[in-house]
């Protein structure tokens, strides 16, 4: 993300940024940082009717076209399209930037990469650590190099999907591939050799296509049985066989993406995995051989984060704690090592809930805590959202956090 200008009041943190957008994950970080009530300012294409001036020659006829303006929105909702990488802001017209635009009528800008965009925090907490921390991140040098460090294939008879898993701990599903394989007895069976080339084929096709062996520290083949040890010999096979030809000067029936994987075959690896489908992608993070891989990325950090909190809940239930409520406990007592939060919190419409989590992970890290912030775009996140989004291993055991909160919970039947 380009930095352009920067005016924020240390005080009580109102004031703007205007960015540009390079990439799909600059798309997310802004998302991340844009709420309800914001004023963000970006160019948009809006059609308006060129007939309402004044003199007009076609009197009241229509006159409607489509005409490029600078527009100021006071956000009411978000959309964020990761599939377009695009972020789509709807609100109130705040600036008067034509005749033809009256301010209070509504708006949808849409934010793409390379597109830039001013984003006003009016009300405290305006720009808060959350927000100021993505934004550094986003801007820094080191996230304009390859933000994608692993990609994770799952894979079983018939049916796999690629995962690029970003250093932000955001992951995203960029293909799908099936096949209908033949049953096994009978006839049929005569067919199944011809359909599975096929479902390699498309699976090498996937590959090819969507991951650039330079940027990734590994790409992870996983599933149950034995189809991904099968899949990687294919792999292995055609990217020899691609280079053959090459090097023969046979180049017309060649394609060069598969040579990357020949030259890359000590970054694929392979790994057990219950399913192809998206909910066994945490299996393969938490597998200590995965981890060494990816040992100094965010989506590592917060694997093994939430492994040590499932652990600790298992083995001593008396510090680990998750929920709103045993959780702010243990931070007013100072009690709590490592805070588990999903980024969700943090985009909370009421600014006051914004204001408590930003001051709740300040206090636990002032303390000598360390905090976690968890994408709610990645497996990980939505496991710690299913539990209310926060939770916390504290330094020391806190039996009566237990009866808080089943108090708490009596008095709201």
């Amino acid at each position: 993300m380009k930095l352009i200008k920067k005016d924020v009041e240390n005080s009580d943190g109102t004031g703007l940024f205007k960015v540009e957008p390079q990439s799909e994950e600059d798309i997310w970080h802004l998302y991340n940082i844009i709420v309800v009530g914001d004023v963000v300012t970006s160019s948009t294409f809006r059609k308006v009717d060129l007939s309402s001036n004044s003199g007009n020659e076609l009197g009241g006829s229509s006159n409607q076209q489509r005409v490029r303006l600078t527009l100021a929105v006071k956000v009411e909702a978000i959309e964020y399209d990761g599939e377009a990488a695009e972020l789509r802001l709807r609100g109130r017209v705040t600036n008067e930037a034509s005749d033809q635009v009256r301010v209070g009528s509504y708006h949808t800008l849409t934010i793409a990469p390379n597109r830039a965009l001013t984003i006003e925090k009016q009300e405290a907490p305006g720009w808060d650590r959350f927000a100021l921390d993505t934004i550094k991140k986003a801007c820094s040098d080191k996230a304009k190099l390859g933000v994608v460090d692993l990609a994770v294939m799952l894979v079983e008879e018939g049916y796999a999907s690629l995962h690029l898993i970003g250093s932000e701990g955001l992951s995203m599903k960029v293909a799908k591939i099936e096949t209908r394989m033949p049953k096994k007895y009978g006839a049929a069976a005569a067919g199944i050799g011809k359909a599975q080339s096929k479902f390699f084929g498309r699976c090498a096709m996937a590959i090819a296509q969507n991951i650039d062996f330079k940027s990734i520290q590994c790409l992870v083949l996983a599933g149950p049985g034995f189809t991904k040890d099968e899949l990687l010999k294919d792999l292995l096979l055609e990217a020899t066989r691609t280079k053959g030809s090459i090097d023969a000067g046979d180049t017309k029936n060649a394609g060069t993406s598969l040579v990357s994987v020949l030259e890359n075959k000590s970054k694929i690896i392979t790994a057990h995995a219950s399913s192809a489908f998206g909910h066994s992608l945490q299996e393969v993070l938490s597998s200590p051989e995965i981890s060494k891989r990816i040992a100094n990325t965010r989506a590592s950090l917060q694997t093994d984060a939430l492994n040590r909190f499932y652990d600790m809940l298992s083995h001593d239930d008396t510090r680990a704690f998750y929920g709103e409520v045993p959780v702010e406990a243990a931070a007013e007592m100072g009690a709590i090592q490592d805070i588990l939060i999903v980024d969700s919190l943090f985009r909370n419409r009421n600014a006051e809930t914004r204001i408590k989590w930003t001051k709740l992970v300040e206090s636990v890290e002032q303390g000598g805590g360390k905090s976690f912030i968890f994408s709610s775009m990645h497996v990980s996140g939505e496991q710690l959202g299913s539990m209310g989004g926060i939770a916390a291993i504290l330094r020391f055991p806190m039996p009566e956090l237990d009866d808080l909160d089943g108090s708490d919970s009596e008095s709201e039947d």
